[in-house]
């Protein structure tokens, strides 16, 4: 008898956590339900979600929200989910500073806090600007830090979380460590990638791409990155390194083939005394500039060139443009009348619908989904619902390797 009890509590708890979950994620939305709509939506008896809402509000995560009103009978009490129970951040570090959003469990920003960095910049100079905007965020309302993901202007080694020096890099010269860095201000292991793979994860759930799994993300700016999605996720390489870019080859101003920043930096578009493009110059060209000679059509020329080999080995549904020249008036077009003359397979071309604001609202896409995963999970010591700010803070999930490409962050029942 006493081994048949203890084998019912296990299933008992299985079963507690599963109504939680669906609980949950009728409210991270930040809707109010009755306890009878919930059940009603659900399909789950309303005694028995009583006792999940019951729970969840000694726990801290949902909270009564008024009487219901309107209606013959008795009222029911709204509950909704306490936004103060945790909260996410989301930090972009790049050549336009650094920025750091703070949201509540649903998603919702509460705080914003930004730094200007010089350009380009080391990891000496960058490492306290990142951790005074970090700690200011943290100094503001919202509750306790249950997730951190982190966008930075470079390559990110996918199992340290540390940027990978690269010799011509236009913004961050040295390995920047933003895990290590951040340690001692939070309690949760920051998610950290490369800025063009946040901006393709914000492209598949929210732009230009939100109908497609396969497809080639491209930022053109002082730059030059991608992003390979395949099967909804991104491709990060062995060492993070995959969507490289500005290192294919294609057609240089000569005739020969070159690599496409070296291509570009022949038609002298490299800021002096930088590896960074002279973004200024490029809009001038494209914009029809009379001293140009031809440069807008050689731009377009070299840039397809590129996405030419690509498109051949990795057969994307579509090629989305982004960054501030690619995205110029008439460049696209530009871009697909020479593309269509080298493409082997004919690919479609998009343009951003996020621009500048896609890296970080890609870094706010997987915090906030990773926050909402962690008030759902079950406890490692007993399996059942976590139940407050101080379980979640303290969960410190692994470093992400493959992730980027995460589902939407409202999280519902089916």
């Amino acid at each position: 008898m006493a081994g048949e009890q203890g084998r019912q509590l296990p299933r008992l708890a299985l079963l507690r956590e599963l109504t939680d979950q669906h609980v949950l994620g009728r409210l991270l939305d930040g809707s109010a339900l009755t306890r009878a709509e919930i059940a009603a939506r659900t399909g789950i008896s309303k005694p028995t979600i009583s006792e999940s809402v019951r729970r969840l509000v000694e726990g801290g995560l949902l909270e009564e929200a008024g009487q219901q009103t309107g209606r013959r009978g008795p009222s029911g009490t709204y509950v909704r989910v306490r936004r103060a129970a945790a909260s996410a951040l989301a930090v972009s570090v790049g050549p336009d500073g650094v920025r750091v959003e703070r949201y509540d469990v649903t998603g919702e920003p509460v705080g914003h806090v930004e730094r200007a960095v010089q350009v380009p910049t080391d990891a000496e100079q960058l490492a306290p600007v990142l951790t005074s905007a970090v700690r200011d965020a943290l100094a503001g309302p919202g509750g306790p830090v249950g997730s951190i993901a982190v966008s930075v202007a470079g390559p990110v080694d996918q199992a340290t979380g540390r940027l990978v020096a690269l010799p011509d890099s236009p913004f961050v010269l040295g390995e920047l460590a933003p895990v290590e860095l951040l340690a001692p201000l939070v309690d949760v292991t920051p998610q950290v990638d490369n800025d063009v793979n946040w901006a393709a994860l914000a492209e598949h759930h929210e732009g230009a791409a939100r109908d497609l799994e396969e497809f080639f993300f491209v930022y053109l700016g002082p730059g030059i990155g991608a992003a390979s999605v395949g099967g909804g996720v991104v491709r990060h390489g062995a060492g993070g390194l995959a969507g490289e870019l500005a290192h294919v080859l294609t057609t240089g101003p000569d005739g020969r083939s070159t690599r496409l920043l070296a291509g570009l930096a022949a038609e002298g578009l490299l800021v002096p005394g930088s590896s960074a493009l002279d973004v200024d110059r490029i809009l001038a060209a494209l914009a029809g500039a009379p001293d140009d000679d031809g440069l807008a059509t050689r731009l377009a020329r070299a840039v397809a060139g590129a996405l030419a080999s690509v498109t051949a080995l990795l057969n994307p549904r579509a090629v989305v443009l982004g960054g501030p020249w690619g995205l110029a008036p008439g460049f696209d077009a530009a871009v697909r009348v020479e593309l269509d003359a080298l493409a082997v397979v004919p690919t479609e071309l998009r343009r951003s619908a996020l621009g500048d604001a896609a890296p970080l609202a890609g870094a706010r896409v997987a915090a906030v989904r990773r926050l909402q995963e962690g008030l759902r999970a079950p406890s490692a010591e007993t399996g059942e619902q976590k139940s407050g700010p101080s379980d979640v803070s303290a969960a410190r999930p692994a470093l992400p390797t493959g992730t980027v490409s995460d589902p939407p962050i409202v999280l519902t029942s089916q």
